[in-house]
């Protein structure tokens, strides 16, 4: 039971060992006859030509773009808070109102208005995440329509597209800010734990402060309008 298909095989022909059992014999004497020569897979191309990208594709096939890709991309993207946006785009994260927690109080925990804790809600329609927007948007000109969720989420992706390091770094601050804003959420409803809303604008724009200090950017006019505008002094960077 142990052996392998090739000890069964000498030059392209089957050789098998005696048989004494009748049962085996049979299904032996119906195996289809064989042929000596190198076997072969074939894979037939609707294009014809066959390449590393062609087999690439056929296994993995394209899908189209969709409109949020850039939100996700950038040389400021912090892994963490882009796991958050990610899950916050896909509708992934588990909000009140999702079907499956309908038993439980929908209730916004970050506000005191008893508003039903949904996306366009939390996502800065909600008193305190309104306010940490605000803070946020006076420190670093942020605009933000707030419009409703997929309507900004649209907006940004597509007012912040692009490789300049100024947008990059708005792409990010919106992944910290949804990321900390989600992390109060979880510690008022699970550990009974609140922060203010300056507390929290002030950890994100420090984290996204200190990325940009530590990132290794060159030395052009994109660099130093990301630096006057997140008011970074020459010297605390590596790079100049």
């Amino acid at each position: 039971m142990d052996d392998y298909l090739d000890t069964i095989i000498v030059d392209g022909g089957w050789h098998w060992p005696i048989i004494t059992d009748f049962h085996c014999l049979q299904i032996v004497q119906d195996l289809p006859t064989i042929y000596g020569g190198t076997d072969v897979i074939t894979c037939r191309l609707p294009w014809g030509t066959l390449s590393n990208k062609a087999a690439y594709e056929l296994f993995h096939p394209l899908w189209p773009k969709v409109a949020w890709f850039s939100l996700l991309l950038g040389s400021l993207k912090i892994p963490r808070n882009n796991f958050i946006l990610w899950l916050a785009i896909l509708n992934r994260l588990s909000t009140l109102d999702k079907p499956w927690v309908q038993h439980l109080d929908d209730a916004c925990v970050l506000c005191v208005g008893g508003q039903s804790e949904t996306y366009s809600h939390l996502f800065f329609r909600c008193r305190f995440s309104h306010q940490c927007l605000m803070l946020i948007r006076r420190q670093v000109r942020l605009l933000w329509p707030n419009r409703g969720w997929d309507c900004d989420i649209t907006w940004a992706a597509q007012k912040w597209r692009g490789k300049h390091v100024v947008n990059a770094s708005y792409r990010s601050l919106l992944a910290s800010l949804l990321y900390h804003i989600w992390q109060e959420r979880n510690c008022r409803r699970f550990q009974n734990v609140e922060r203010l809303a300056s507390t929290i604008a002030y950890l994100v724009l420090e984290e996204v402060r200190q990325h940009i200090i530590s990132a290794e950017l060159p030395c052009n006019i994109s660099s130093i309008a990301l630096f006057r505008l997140w008011r970074i002094p020459w010297h605390e960077t590596a790079t100049y």
